[in-house]
């Protein structure tokens, strides 16, 4: 049986770092791709997911030449995994994020607090937050600690 990952991700150069390790080390997932928060949305409806690997801060809709992706939030892979849980999706959560500290109408959070605050959120679902440096490769280590356990 062939597990599958649904990666929401609109940086272009992150998302596909990220899909080239999972497809070298992961060769039997099939990976599919959403790339804004309303994408997201609609994929994990459409669908169930092993896994579901979220960045933190998602455009509201694709990005294009001539759009913007609308309205940027900060938490949008957050508010996906919301919904995953509400509905009772069978989806473990993934978090992937190349920031390491967040800020919404005035208040900062780092990601020692978000992780802790995500793990209450999604309960067993939750797989952990992955601090994503392209420069380093703790990050795919990482991705394969928490996927290793899942693969059929």
């Amino acid at each position: 049986m062939q597990n599958n990952i649904l990666i929401v991700e609109d940086n272009n150069h992150k998302r596909g770092k990220i899909i080239t390790f999972l497809k070298e080390n992961f060769p039997r997932w099939t990976v599919v791709e959403a790339h804004s928060f309303t994408a997201g949305c609609q994929r994990v409806v459409e669908n169930v997911y092993d896994v579901i690997l979220l960045d933190m801060s998602l455009p509201t809709y694709d990005k294009s030449a001539t759009e913007s992706g609308g309205r940027f939030r900060t938490f949008g892979g957050r508010e996906i995994a919301r919904k995953v849980i509400r509905r009772k999706i069978e989806s473990k959560i993934l978090f992937i994020t190349q920031f390491e500290s967040f800020s919404e109408r005035g208040h900062s959070q780092t990601l020692i607090t978000i992780d802790d605050e995500l793990r209450i959120e999604c309960g067993e679902a939750y797989l952990g937050l992955i601090y994503y440096d392209s420069s380093q490769s703790i990050w795919k280590e990482k991705i394969s600690a928490a996927l290793g356990s899942l693969a059929k």
